[in-house]
């Protein structure tokens, strides 16, 4: 009976083309899903308990991704979805109890253990026919050329101390408005009972994990000369295209893992979003509606940062910064070259990291740790779950998600989609889920590749 719910479950979220694209599903298993890092966690579900450990967590993101998706189903549906629950007094029981009661038969179950193993992949976000139809081999060049100059760029601003970087408009600066800090001591002693568990994940409780995204949450400071940079919230309007409330600035905050010499290391990512990224005429690619950044810091087991990086909302633009005691070193994989333009330095106590942003392209020029209680006037913005992102509330009623079932938002598409199309990304420009940047160019790589860092980090 549980099987049949479920897949009835998914049955209606394929009608309504409501299936979310930043996880993977796995045939057969309506009660799992997977994204790359949990896909790259199969090699330690060699015991008993890891495997058991290894489901749970697939299936926890399961239950997370389909309620989010549930919740944008028409009423008439969830309804009857409900209607037909099997066990418990809610819809939210009954997925519980049933996805429990499936994994616990795919535990011991003859065989499903090397299945799961076979299917639990994520494919890449590239799409292979446009680099092959677009000659890939010989446009390369093109990009590898396009790439070294926008580098020289946006490296130059990183020389130039923060005071004296030129300015269009009116500096506007975000800060946190929750100023949570903690101890180095603190930090570690919540990390070190984290990782006890068979696959040693480091998982902490959702007050642990929001005092850790107040810790590190840094001051968006961006050069103002419209409402085009400003930071919101994202909601829909009536036609259900996104917009950004200004009035309310945000920041929206998740988490993720990176694999790191054989363990695994807490990630803490944000992001902000903007209504657009403004066009200077008609023969500007790059511009058009919506914009976003997203900064993410990797701790390694003491709750100290080795590494930040960043891209925009698109997968473009991606920059690394070494933490302190640890250096960008050339990809071992020889894909693209990665934008490395400063380390940076161990946190003080009472300080941020202050991240500025150009006007209009909205790219990252400096990082700088500052003083968290100057007297710098700032707006202070709030800590929103992305999750809420997958399903925001529509004027008339219902939910939607801000991404299509391709993971991208249709309404940001640029016109540098008509140009760079070879190189395998889709829409190239446009804003998109998490678990679907691609951020190359040139060779293969993701944003939550677990083994990002593995490849372009090492120690001093």
């Amino acid at each position: 009976m549980c099987l049949r719910w479920l897949e009835n479950i998914e049955a209606a979220l394929e009608e309504y083309e409501l299936k979310d694209s930043g996880t993977l599903r796995i045939n057969g298993f309506p009660q799992l899903r997977v994204n790359r890092f949990l896909a790259s966690m199969g090699d330690r579900a060699t015991s008993q308990n890891a495997y058991a450990e290894w489901l749970e967590q697939m299936r926890q993101l399961d239950a997370m991704s389909k309620k989010l998706e549930i919740a944008n189903l028409p009423a008439s549906s969830m309804q009857h979805l409900v209607s037909k629950i099997p066990e418990g007094n809610s819809l939210e029981q009954a997925l519980e109890y049933c996805s429990k009661r499936l994994n616990k038969h795919s535990l011991h179950a003859l065989g499903h253990k090397k299945i799961l193993l076979e299917l639990a992949k994520v494919t890449d976000a590239y799409q292979s026919w446009k680099r092959v139809s677009g000659l890939y081999l010989l446009t390369r060049y093109a990009a590898a050329l396009g790439i070294e100059q926008l580098h020289r760029k946006q490296d130059a601003s990183f020389k130039i101390p923060l005071p004296e970087l030129p300015l269009q408009g009116k500096l506007t600066r975000y800060s946190p408005l929750h100023k949570d800090h903690l101890t180095p001591e603190r930090i570690a002693a919540m990390l070190r009972l984290a990782y006890n568990n068979p696959l040693a994940i480091p998982q902490l409780t959702s007050l642990q994990l929001q005092r850790l995204l107040e810790h590190f949450a840094p001051i968006w400071e961006i050069d103002t000369r419209n409402d085009t940079d400003k930071i919101g919230a994202v909601g829909l309007d009536g036609d259900g295209q996104p917009w950004i409330n200004i009035r309310q600035p945000a920041v929206y905050v998740a988490h993720g893992y990176a694999r790191w010499r054989d363990k695994v290391l807490l990630q803490l990512i944000y992001q902000i979003w903007l209504p657009a990224r403004e066009k200077t005429g008609m023969l500007d690619l790059y511009g058009g509606p919506l914009d976003s950044v997203i900064w993410r810091v990797t701790l390694n087991l003491e709750g100290a940062p080795i590494a930040f990086d960043s891209i925009h909302g698109c997968g473009c633009y991606y920059m690394l910064f070494p933490g302190p005691g640890y250096r960008a070193i050339p990809p071992k994989d020889g894909a693209e070259p990665v934008l490395s333009p400063k380390s940076l330095a161990t946190f003080r106590p009472g300080h941020r990291l202050l991240l500025r942003l150009q006007n209009r392209t909205h790219y990252l020029q400096q990082v700088s740790l500052v003083y968290d209680h100057d007297e710098t006037a700032t707006l202070s913005y709030v800590l929103l779950d992305s999750g809420q992102l997958r399903s925001l509330p529509m004027p008339g009623g219902g939910k939607r998600s801000l991404f299509g079932k391709d993971g991208i938002i249709d309404a940001s598409e640029r016109t540098e989609r008509f140009l760079l199309w070879p190189y395998g990304v889709a829409s190239p420009g446009a804003m998109r889920q998490w678990g679907t940047h691609a951020i190359a160019f040139i060779g293969r790589r993701h944003f939550d590749d677990p083994f990002l860092l593995e490849n372009l980090l090492d120690t001093e």
